[in-house]
C-alpha cells in the first residue's frame, strides 16, 4: 500500500524579464535671417513634445512599478483556495484535474517570471507552493469523505512525510544556499514536493473510486529518491545548463557524491542519465522510474564507491 501511496511523478523553470530605455536625439537649431522666429518656435514645440513624451514614459514606468509592487505584496491565499475548489468541482476526472492545477501553477509562476527584480521574484515564488499544497489538502479531504479503509493509513503517511519536507527541500536547494536566488529555488523545490504528493494522492483516490483510466499528465526524472527518513538518498534537479541535471548521491550518511548528468539512450533503448562527479573521479549510470532510481558505477578511484557498485533508492518524492 505504501508503494501505491508514494507513486509520484513530477514535473522545471525559466526566469524572464527585460527592460528597455529610449533616448531622444538633441535638436539642432539653425539661426537664419527671416527664419529665426519660425525655427525657435519649432524648437520650442519639439522641446515641449519631448518633455511630454518623457513625462508620459515616466508615468508609465511609475505605474508599472506600482503594479509590480502591488503584485508582490498581494495575498493570494484565499484566491488560490477558491480556484482549487473550482477546479476540483469542474474537472472531468482526476487526470483532467491535475492538468488544470498545473495550469494554475503556471499562472502564478508567470507572475514570478515577470517580476522586476530578484526580491520580487523571491516573494512571488511562494504561491506555487500554496497551489500544490492546497491541491493535496483537497485530495486528502475527498479521500476522508470516501470512508475508505485506506483513509487512516494515507493520512498517517502524509503527516509523516510532511514533517520531512523541509529537510528534503533544504538538501535539494543546498547548491544555492548562499545566493540571492535561494528563496526562489527553495520555493520551487518545495512546490514540486507537494506536486508529487498530489499526484500520489490523486492516484490513491482514483483507486478508491475505481477509476481505471487515471493517468499522470507529465513525467520527469526530477525528484528526491529514497526513504525520506533514511540515510541514503538520490537527488535529481534541473542543471544550470540546458539539458543537464544537478545530482547528489548520498549513501548511508557516510558517502556522498555531487556532480552533473546528461540524458543518454542505452543500446537497449532505455533512457538513462550519465553521471560524472564534480571532481571527475566517479562516473556512472542512473536508471529512474516512477517509484525508484538506481545508480551503477562505471568508473571510480575507489575513494567513495567501489568499482561496479550498485545502489538503489526506493520511492520517489
Amino acid at each position: 500500500m505504501k508503494k501505491q501511496i508514494l507513486v509520484m511523478m513530477a514535473a522545471a523553470m525559466l526566469l524572464g524579464g527585460c527592460a528597455g530605455k529610449a533616448e531622444a536625439d538633441d535638436a539642432t537649431i539653425f539661426e537664419k535671417t527671416g527664419e529665426e522666429t519660425q525655427d525657435s518656435t519649432g524648437a520650442e514645440n519639439a522641446g515641449a513634445e519631448d518633455a511630454e513624451m518623457q513625462t508620459a514614459d515616466a508615468g508609465n514606468a511609475a505605474a508599472e512599478s506600482a503594479d509590480a509592487g502591488a503584485a508582490d505584496s498581494d495575498d493570494y491565499t484565499d484566491t488560490i483556495k477558491s480556484e482549487i475548489d473550482d477546479i476540483a468541482g469542474s474537472a472531468a476526472d482526476l487526470s483532467d484535474e491535475l492538468v488544470k492545477v498545473n495550469g494554475l501553477y503556471d499562472k502564478y509562476d508567470e507572475m514570478r517570471m515577470n517580476a522586476q527584480d530578484q526580491t520580487s521574484i523571491n516573494l512571488l515564488s511562494q504561491w506555487g507552493t500554496v497551489v500544490w499544497k492546497d491541491e493535496t489538502i483537497s485530495l486528502l479531504d475527498r479521500i476522508s469523505q470516501s470512508n475508505s479503509t485506506q483513509n487512516k493509513e494515507i493520512h498517517d503517511e502524509y503527516e509523516k512525510w510532511e514533517k520531512y519536507v523541509p529537510t528534503m527541500v533544504e538538501r535539494m536547494s543546498k547548491t544555492y544556499e548562499d545566493g540571492s536566488m535561494y528563496p526562489m529555488i527553495y520555493s520551487y523545490n518545495e512546490a514540486m514536493r507537494y506536486k508529487q504528493m498530489a499526484y500520489s494522492l490523486a492516484s490513491s483516490l482514483a483507486d478508491i473510486k475505481g477509476d481505471g483510466t487515471f493517468t499522470f499528465p507529465d513525467s520527469t526524472p526530477y525528484g528526491y529518491y529514497g526513504d525520506y527518513a533514511g540515510d541514503s538518498y538520490l537527488i535529481i534537479t534541473e542543471g544550470m545548463e540546458s539539458g543537464s541535471y544537478d545530482i547528489v548521491i548520498h549513501i548511508d550518511d557516510s558517502k556522498e557524491l555531487r556532480g552533473t548528468g546528461v540524458d543518454y539512450e542505452s543500446p537497449e533503448s532505455t533512457e538513462v542519465i550519465m553521471f560524472t562527479s564534480d571532481d571527475e573521479t566517479v562516473k556512472g549510470m542512473i536508471d529512474f522510474f516512477a517509484i525508484e532510481a538506481s545508480f551503477y558505477v562505471t568508473e571510480t578511484d575507489g575513494s567513495v564507491v567501489d568499482p561496479e557498485g550498485s545502489y538503489t533508492f526506493t520511492f520517489k518524492y
